[in-house]
């Protein structure tokens, strides 16, 4: 293990846990006090009485109710998803290690493919919470607290280098923070799972054996800034969750009002509008999209995001359903919506829920047809593309982005607007 892992993982698993461990221990010492007595006809003491539950409804308004909010998607939503990460990550390492072990047997692959797969599905969903240290610590967009991890464990829509990432390979290089981001993470990994032998234009030819060891040394990175990620948010480390969760108190050096980190949030949900839509749909379906160029007339299918596993529809589904938890909130804890509904923008939280469970609709009928790559693989006719667009029907990739617009235009104007909250300035001039 490596000396970047502070903390055993027994330690770092389930915050929530965590917590409920010193409450049981005083359920079970209290059961046994007033059970137990000295057998010997001792004077029973009364059990204490029951505490009054609760009934006290969360605030609605104000600082208040924003760190509410802020609070449960902390503990609900972004340290979940990030302790799934490393789970499914140090599953990615073990895998990956097996097809070290044995380069040529088609079962160890098989076994990686799966477990990169899962680790994918994972990350998909935290691409969605580039809050703190996951986000970028410089301009244009820079995120308070940022601390760039995220590029480190996915570099996308960075172009791999591949030819660059096959020399690593075969000269045996480590992989760690000198590493370029564009010869790493998951997606340099994909590219040594999905492709049987290096290109023939590049150099640098390594065997399977070469291949399959820096795949390895590729997934020990992965699962040490997966466990480091989730270090900084873990109360018994660096903490960031009592950054986040008391936003304008005084215990809160990064954010000076509850509405800073609303946001960051804000700023990390424009994912969706900027990567998940304009670049992952509309770019490959070759519909014009700002600051993006599709150069082929009919669809520009090498810019899928996820090309050589075909999942870059299971990519868009994490995408937009991580979206929408944030707005509903999950097992019963607050989301954004709670603070549209304090507000008495009802409208505005049921709306943004239809049409983004329109968008996942439409994408599970696509992925259980042929599947989003597929689909934008078999486009032969823009202008069928930008009529489909138009009327949100038709050629399912192209009807697909009609339908993702509409949603995303409920978050980026009305519920902007009614929360007051920040838009990134890499969406500020958008049109589309």
């Amino acid at each position: 293990m490596s000396s970047e892992r502070v903390f055993p993982r027994v330690e770092r698993l389930g915050f929530a846990s965590r917590y409920a461990g010193p409450l049981a221990v005083t359920l079970i010492l209290a059961a046994c006090g007033g059970g137990g007595g000295n057998g010997g006809g001792g004077i029973a003491q009364p059990p204490d009485p029951e505490p009054a539950p609760d009934n006290d409804p969360p605030p609605e308004t104000g600082d208040d109710a924003r760190r509410a909010v802020l609070s449960d998607i902390g503990t609900a939503i972004i340290v979940p998803a990030l302790e799934d990460f490393d789970m499914v990550a140090m599953g990615l390492q073990t895998a990956a290690a097996a097809v070290a072990a044995t380069p040529s047997e088609v079962p160890t692959s098989d076994a990686a493919k799966a477990a990169w797969n899962t680790a994918m599905t994972s990350w998909q969903r935290a691409e969605v919470l580039q809050v703190g240290p996951a986000g970028r610590s410089t301009n244009p967009d820079a995120v308070a607290g940022g601390q760039d991890l995220r590029d480190s464990i996915y570099s996308w829509p960075f172009t791999l280098d591949t030819c660059a990432l096959e020399a690593a390979a075969a000269n045996g290089d480590a992989v760690d923070g000198t590493t370029p981001i564009n010869i790493t993470g998951l997606g340099a990994i994909e590219h040594l799972l999905f492709t049987d032998a290096p290109d023939p234009a590049c150099a640098s030819q390594p065997d399977a054996a070469a291949r399959a060891a820096h795949l390895s040394r590729l997934a020990d990175r992965i699962a040490l800034l997966a466990t480091s990620l989730l270090e900084r948010w873990d109360p018994a480390a660096d903490d960031f969750l009592e950054q986040w969760t008391t936003a304008g108190l005084d215990s809160s050096v990064i954010y000076g009002r509850p509405q800073d980190a609303l946001d960051a949030l804000s700023i990390a949900l424009f994912y969706v509008e900027k990567q998940t839509k304009d670049r992952k749909v509309a770019l490959p379906t070759g519909l014009p999209v700002t600051d993006l160029n599709c150069a082929d007339p009919v669809a520009c299918p090498e810019f899928l995001e996820s090309r050589l596993s075909r999942r870059t529809g299971e990519n868009l589904i994490a995408n937009f359903q991580a979206f929408r938890d944030l707005f509903t909130g999950v097992d019963g804890a607050m989301g954004v919506n709670d603070l549209l509904i304090g507000i008495d923008r009802q409208d505005l939280a049921d709306q943004i829920v239809v049409q983004v469970d329109d968008v996942l609709a439409l994408l599970a009928q696509i992925e259980a047809d042929t599947g989003f790559d597929a689909a934008v693989e078999a486009i032969t006719d823009n202008d069928e593309c930008v009529n489909a667009f138009s009327s949100s029907s038709g050629l399912p990739p192209c009807a697909l982005l009609g339908v993702m617009k509409s949603a995303l235009d409920t978050f980026r104007g009305p519920i902007v607007s009614a929360l007051g909250l920040a838009i990134p300035s890499a969406a500020a001039g958008d049109n589309d």
